[in-house]
């Protein structure tokens, strides 16, 4: 059975257009949140997301889109200090152009879900257990103990987690913690998008080369400040943020 592993699409439509031809006929996807923020397709990317996903969690920036009072209360919890700015103006806009259906499909989606595959159990969400909007945890480099901390009693022989944008694997515990890293949005240093694919109980990190100048081209042209535009065009040209920005 073959499972595609999925996070952090952040409503780029090229990178998941990519995805599709990579990967056609997976036996099932699993996402694990913010089909928004970030990016200029949210609706075009939801609707994808919602008819495709197999099992779904909201992320935090998925949240963000349930209705509010005020423009002031739109705060998007868990976006790192830098981006504040970029995460408030396109889940704003996301809000304008996503369909009253599309946000109670994205609020519908659970903070973590289990679902059985293939004769494994898959555990996601998108922070962590003990965070599910907020928490960042970096499998690749986190104490042991806190792993016990953040995990034991946690069911599951395969726990996907998001929001990190950093693609790793960790065997703990006699299971596997995999952060597929982001499609949308990477943030690893380079500008390919990432994902995993779970296979028979393997899984691995796939790279996959899109056409981020096509995505970058339709945020200079969506109604965002021109600051927001530039920093995120930065991060899809370079795979990093800058504290500068």
């Amino acid at each position: 059975m073959r499972v595609i592993l999925l996070a952090d699409v952040h409503a780029n439509w090229e990178a998941l257009l990519s995805l599709q031809r990579a990967e056609p006929k997976p036996d099932a996807l699993l996402f694990a949140g913010d089909a928004v923020g970030y990016g200029p397709n949210p609706a075009h990317c939801v609707r994808w997301l919602l008819s495709n996903a197999t099992a779904a969690v909201r992320g935090n920036h998925d949240e963000a889109t349930r209705p509010h009072g005020s423009l002031e209360t739109r705060e998007v919890l868990g976006a790192p200090p830098e981006l504040e700015e970029a995460a408030r103006e396109t889940v704003d806009y996301a809000r304008a152009v996503l369909a009253a259906s599309e946000v109670l499909g994205l609020q519908s989606w659970p903070l973590f879900t289990c679902t059985e595959l293939g004769g494994a159990q898959f555990y996601l969400t998108h922070g962590s257990p003990l965070d599910p909007l907020g928490g960042q945890m970096h499998p690749a480099t986190c104490p042991e103990a806190e792993l016990h901390r953040l995990f034991d009693g946690v069911p599951g022989d395969v726990i996907v987690l998001g929001h990190t944008h950093m693609p790793a694997i960790r065997q703990f515990d006699g299971r596997l913690i995999v952060n597929p890293g982001s499609l949308g949005q990477p943030r690893y240093g380079v500008p390919d998008a990432t994902y995993a694919v779970w296979q028979d109980g393997a899984v691995q990190i796939k790279h996959l080369h899109y056409d981020h100048e096509a995505t970058a081209s339709k945020l200079r042209m969506a109604p965002l400040s021109a600051e927001t535009a530039g920093q995120l065009t930065g991060i899809l040209e370079t795979g990093l943020v800058s504290v500068d920005d």
